[in-house]
This record gives C-alpha cells, sequence and structure tokens, in this order.
C-alpha cells in the first residue's frame, strides 16, 4: 500500500516509479465505480501512464460502494486470473 500526493498525473507517475523499483510487471487497480470523486479521476491518469505501456499488464477493475459477496467474489477471482502469485 502506497500513500501519495500531488497532481492526478503525479499519483500515477509515483506508483509507476515503485512499480519499476519493484519489478512489477503485472498491475490490478481495484476502486468504486463512482465517477464524480477523486479516487476516479487518479485512476484514471493510472489507466492513462500504464494502459498504454507494453511493459506491463494493467486491468481497472471497478465495482460498487457496497459490493455483495458475489461481486467481492468475481473481483478476487478476476484479480488471481490477471496476476501471478500465490492466493488461498
Amino acid at each position: 500500500m502506497v500513500r501519495i500526493a500531488g497532481s492526478y498525473l503525479g499519483y500515477a507517475q509515483a506508483l509507476k516509479s515503485v512499480t519499476d523499483r519493484y519489478d512489477w510487471t503485472h498491475i490490478v487497480l481495484v476502486t468504486n465505480d463512482d465517477t464524480e470523486t477523486i479516487c476516479y479521476y487518479i485512476s484514471k491518469s493510472i489507466d492513462e501512464v500504464f494502459a498504454n505501456d507494453h511493459n506491463y499488464t494493467f486491468t481497472w477493475l471497478r465495482m460498487g460502494a457496497v459490493p455483495t459477496d458475489e461481486e467481492l467474489d468475481d473481483i478476487l477471482q478476476q484479480i488471481r486470473s490477471r496476476t501471478r502469485g500465490a492466493f488461498v
């Protein structure tokens, strides 16, 4: 978990620096689906930085503010299918 501050593009570039530092190439961003929040605008900038870079696999998953258990299960399954690593 990383907390950063600055312009929307600054957030995205800072996150890219972290991913480059740790050699992360599979990125999944999970946010709510509210397009009226600051979270959406930051996420949009992150999408612009990573989605057009062929060195990364990037997925932006959006869910409702109060997801059901089924929606959470679906999101977790999508994360598992798009990233590497061990999940229990």
